[in-house]
């Protein structure tokens, strides 16, 4: 794999938000701070909490962004996005639905740019390259938001429109950020990355032969040097308090931990997770967990 060059870091924010920053350029996939209860989740509405992002992005010293990429366009992965654009900057990219999202919050739409599989976007030193892919089984939203969407609003009406991974090249290394725990038979055959962010939300809830084949599909395919699963934890609950796992109807955690323990054991890739705020070196070899 590439060698390694200082200074590049990345933060996990729970969920699948994380923001990568080689000291010049600032990405952030997905950027979901405000996290509703799950009251207002399954009987309420859901809208951004101003004061949950600003504090998230401060402590997370996000300060600018050149580009927001959102995974798909459920509430947990873009409601923010255009809130955290609007205040640090950058092109928000994303779906069609995701686009609509950023008209409903009165985003214009030259800050907003349309993804697709196979699109390669160069920002800085970083090349990120889109692949679209499927949402984790399960999916309670499916489809598309065909005009703007303004908040307050159901999360329901957060479909989830196309549904992306994103690779990023960069002269130190390759991260992959997976999002979803699903998997195209492969898609990513011979795509060596040096970092992988693993989703695994509903991992647990999956028959045997799933685990194992989305194991093969995303983990194995891609070779990985280090594992740091995303989409775990409760996305209900704030930033402010420490994550915990999801809760019993939406996965059984137990299990997605002894899946990962079980498969990194058979493939020898170390894995840990990621505390919320906590900044790693992705692309400095054994020591990528370690604390920048």
């Amino acid at each position: 794999m590439s060698a390694a060059r200082p200074g590049v870091t990345s933060i996990f924010f729970g969920a699948s938000t994380v923001h990568v920053f080689d000291g010049v350029t600032s990405i952030l996939v997905d950027g979901f701070f405000s996290r509703p209860s799950w009251a207002r989740i399954l009987a309420g509405k859901v809208a951004p909490d101003q004061e949950r992002i600003t504090a998230a992005l401060e402590r997370g010293g996000i300060d600018h962004l050149d580009a927001l990429f959102v995974a798909h366009s459920h509430h947990d992965h873009v409601m923010d996005a255009p809130d955290v654009v609007r205040l640090r900057g950058g092109t928000l990219y994303g779906s069609p639905s995701t686009l609509n999202v950023g008209r409903g919050a009165g985003l214009p739409d030259d800050s907003m740019c349309v993804i697709a599989d196979g699109d390669q976007v160069k920002l800085g030193d970083f090349t990120v390259r889109v692949f679209e892919g499927r949402h984790s089984p399960g999916d309670h939203y499916p489809g598309t938001i065909d005009e703007p969407l303004t908040t307050p609003a159901k999360a329901s009406a957060y479909r989830t429109g196309g549904c992306y991974s994103f690779l990023l090249t960069h002269s130190a290394g390759r991260m992959l950020v997976h999002p979803s725990a699903n998997f195209v038979p492969h898609q990513f055959d011979g795509l060596d990355v040096d970092f992988l962010y693993l989703g695994v939300g509903a991992l647990g809830a999956q028959d045997k032969q799933f685990q194992d084949d989305y194991w093969h599909h995303v983990v194995e395919a891609t070779s990985p040097s280090f594992i740091v699963p995303v989409h775990w934890d409760d996305f209900s609950r704030p930033l402010g308090r420490p994550l915990r796992t999801m809760p019993f109807f939406l996965d059984k955690a137990a299990r997605t931990k002894d899946v990962l323990i079980r498969k990194a054991g058979e493939s020898r890739i170390p894995w840990r997770f990621q505390d919320a705020f906590e900044i790693i070196r992705p692309f400095d070899g054994p020591n990528a967990a370690n604390d920048a």
